[in-house]
Parts: C-alpha cells; sequence; structure tokens
C-alpha cells in the first residue's frame, strides 16, 4: 500500500462526502438531534443546579428545608448533563446515520462502472478501498467535531466555563460517539461490498442494527433462553430453616449474576448499547454523593483515568466490531471479481 496513493484517495472521498446532499442533510439531522437533546441537557442542568444550591443554603441553616433531590454534602451537577442528553438524542439515530453514509460506497461505482475505470489506473485495490474508508471515517469525525464545537460555544456564551477535567470528559464523549457512529458505517461498507445493488446492502445493514438493537436483546430477556443456557433456577427448599434459606438466597444470586453476565457479554456486540453504558459511566447521578470531584486537581484527572479502564471492554467492543467487518470487506474486495 502506497501511502501517497491512499492520501490521494482518502481526500477524494472526503471530498465527495463533503459535496454529497447526503451528508449535508445528515449533518443537518445530527445537528438539529444533538440542539434537542443539548437543549433538554441545559434545562435539566440549571434545574440540578437550583436544586443543589437550595441544598447548600439549607445546609448553612438559614431557610427551612424545601423539596429537593440533593443532599448538603452532594457534589455540584456537572454540565456533562447536557452532553448526556446529546448522546441520548445520538443513540437513537446514530447507527442510522451511520449506515446512509456507508451502504453504497462500493455498489454505486459498481452500478455506475466507475469502480472499474477506477483499477484500470495504476492503484491497488487495498488503497481503494481503505481509502474509502479513511474518507468517511474524515467525514463522521467532521461532523462530531462541528457538533461538539457548537456545544461549547453555546455554553460559553452563556456564561459556563469547563474546568479541565470537564473538558477531557467532553473530548472522550465526542471520541466516543466517533466510534459509536463509525461501527455501523464500517457494517454498511462491509455490505456495500458483498452485496451485488445498493438496495441489497441497505437491508442487510439496516437488518443487522435490528438484530443487535432489538431482536437479541428481546431474546436474552426470555427465562426459556437463559435457562436453557444456564440449567434451571434453584428451588426453594420445602420446610427449610434458617441456614438452608440463607443458602438458597445465596444460590439464587450467584444464579441472577451469572443470568446478568451472559446477558451483557452478549450485548457487547451491539454498538447503541455499548454506547449507552459508557454514557451512563460517564455521567453518573452526583445526587446525594460526596465522592465526585469537579476541580482540576490530580484526583480529578486520576478518576477520568480509571473511568477509561472501567470502559476498557465497552471500548474494545466498539474497536474491535468495525476492525472484524472492514478485515472481511479488504477481503472481499481483494478478491472480487470487477466486471
Amino acid at each position: 500500500m502506497r501511502t501517497q496513493a491512499l492520501g490521494i484517495i482518502t481526500a477524494k472521498e472526503f471530498r465527495d462526502h463533503l459535496k454529497s446532499r447526503r451528508f449535508l442533510t445528515i449533518l443537518a439531522v445530527f445537528l438539529i438531534v444533538a440542539s434537542l437533546g443539548m437543549i433538554a441537557g441545559t434545562v435539566q442542568y440549571q434545574k440540578d443546579l437550583d436544586e443543589y444550591n437550595e441544598a447548600q443554603v439549607l445546609a448553612s441553616g438559614e431557610e427551612e428545608p424545601v423539596n429537593t433531590r440533593y443532599a448538603p454534602s452532594s457534589s455540584r451537577p456537572s454540565i456533562m448533563k447536557v452532553f448526556e442528553q446529546m448522546g441520548s438524542m445520538t443513540t437513537i439515530i446514530g447507527s442510522f446515520l451511520g449506515l446512509a453514509m456507508g451502504f453504497d460506497l462500493v455498489t454505486r461505482e459498481k452500478e455506475s462502472k466507475s469502480l472499474k475505470m477506477l483499477l484500470s489506473h495504476p492503484i491497488f485495490r487495498d488503497e481503494v478501498i481503505t481509502g474509502k474508508l479513511l474518507g468517511g471515517a474524515a467525514a463522521i469525525a467532521l461532523a462530531g467535531a462541528i457538533t461538539v464545537g457548537i456545544a461549547l460555544a453555546v455554553l460559553l456564551i452563556g456564561g459556563i466555563v469547563l474546568s479541565s477535567v470537564e473538558m477531557m470528559k467532553v473530548l472522550l464523549f465526542g471520541v466516543f460517539t466517533f466510534l459509536f457512529i463509525f461501527s455501523p458505517f464500517v457494517v454498511a461498507l462491509f455490505f456495500s461490498t458483498v452485496a451485488k445493488n445498493s438496495g441489497m446492502a441497505l437491508v442487510a445493514s439496516l437488518a443487522l442494527v435490528v438484530v443487535t438493537v432489538l431482536v437479541i436483546p428481546l431474546i436474552f430477556n426470555i427465562p426459556m433462553v437463559t435457562e436453557t443456557i444456564l440449567g434451571e433456577p434453584p428451588e426453594f427448599p420445602e420446610e427449610a430453616n434458617a441456614e438452608e434459606i440463607a443458602e438458597y438466597e445465596k444460590q439464587m444470586q450467584a444464579y441472577y449474576d451469572a443470568r446478568t453476565t451472559l446477558r451483557r457479554t452478549v450485548m457487547l456486540i451491539s454498538p447503541s448499547w455499548n454506547y449507552d453504558q459508557i454514557l451512563e459511566t460517564m455521567i453518573p447521578d452526583n445526587r446525594n454523593r460526596d465522592d465526585i470531584s469537579d476541580d482540576t486537581d490530580e484526583p480529578g484527572i486520576s478518576a477520568i483515568f480509571e473511568m477509561i479502564a472501567d470502559l476498557s471492554h465497552h471500548l474494545i467492543a466498539l474497536l474491535v466490531i468495525p476492525a472484524a467487518f472492514f478485515g472481511l470487506a479488504w477481503v472481499k474486495f481483494a478478491r472480487e471479481d470487477i466486471r
């Protein structure tokens, strides 16, 4: 693979995306959805901040208690609540945005015969398929950067200045969002490589998203399925004494833990589930908690690295899935007879 040729193809694919009405439409939809999430998140943040301030006033004994969800020992609400709402909205449409960008990258050129003309030049096939991947990735990254940049600008205009720790979290949010949208994009690129036409590639891509997002969770929530894999749950002993009841409760807890582990392991194949879990870990509910630091000192920064370590299996899943599908697409494209 030649770096110069790869750079030319990547730049061409990137420009094609930017000139595409589809990409501009996708970017507009993404910005609208993110804006709605940001508005909802900002409203919730202001509400939580008011309740937090009220709780601190109560702690000083200056006023009588009123309804508040925050205890005096709670940490200050995090501005990441705004990005939590943006992430929730992104979860709904992110997979479809990725699919829309990648389902016809190869089939469109096959149908127009431009791919055959391209390969007639002194260029390697791995440079073509890799350039399409990198060009699409750059377009997705640009869309995410624009969205996050607008969100930060709006916060600054509103007088909200983020700490260094919060800025690191925002950057991580942007990276995780990119990986989430990038996964279905690569899946669509794979089906665009193996399918005969764009319609079949789109249907296959949508089918896989439906299976991972809806079908598999439903299947593994059926007791009969989990019992087939793990066996039936322990039965309550008849006329049991306290010791036997305690042993039964211990076995039941172990059974439910095994069922939860099974479901979480299977759900690792779903990019949307991994993204949801990442958001939940990044933006915990800090009401009635005093162990969260929003300062810029070392403990706050070290907590971010601990958070990344906790999210490692979700991050690996978001990386392995596109890597696997791109590997399959690369092999198929390299061996395909294009006429």
